[in-house]
């Protein structure tokens, strides 16, 4: 938990995003933690990854910060977006997996294991 979640942090942060309708009117983080008094950025992205499903509103991000959708093209891009963005993760966390099974490194479904020394190794 972060020192800096605490309500009138949290009512700050959300006062300033119900003025920020519309993707045209995002706020960025670096702004929204100005405003907000917040002393980091990293403080600020904490907090509304805390504590997301208690706005009052709908909260999504794009290229140009944060902003509540108004209308349903907003909230589809934003969906897609994050449909896009998971699928790539995916493929890189198969990738890595298949390359470092192949590199001989045992797999468990959930954690790797530093492959077996080979037998040479014990008699160099």
């Amino acid at each position: 938990m972060i020192a800096y979640d605490t309500d009138q942090h949290f009512e700050a942060v959300c006062r300033i995003l119900s003025d920020c309708r519309g993707a045209e009117n995002a706020i960025t983080l670096d702004v929204l933690t100005f405003q907000a008094g917040l002393p980091h950025r990293r403080i600020t992205e904490q907090l509304i990854e805390q504590r997301l499903g208690d706005f009052p509103f709908i909260l999504v991000a794009g290229g140009a910060g944060y902003y509540i959708p108004t209308d349903a093209d907003e909230i589809n891009r934003y969906v897609h977006n994050l449909h896009s963005r998971h699928r790539r993760m995916q493929l890189r966390e198969q990738t890595v997996i298949r390359k470092a099974r192949a590199a001989g490194y045992i797999y468990d479904g959930d954690r790797f294991a530093n492959p077996p020394s080979a037998q040479g190794e014990l008699f160099a």
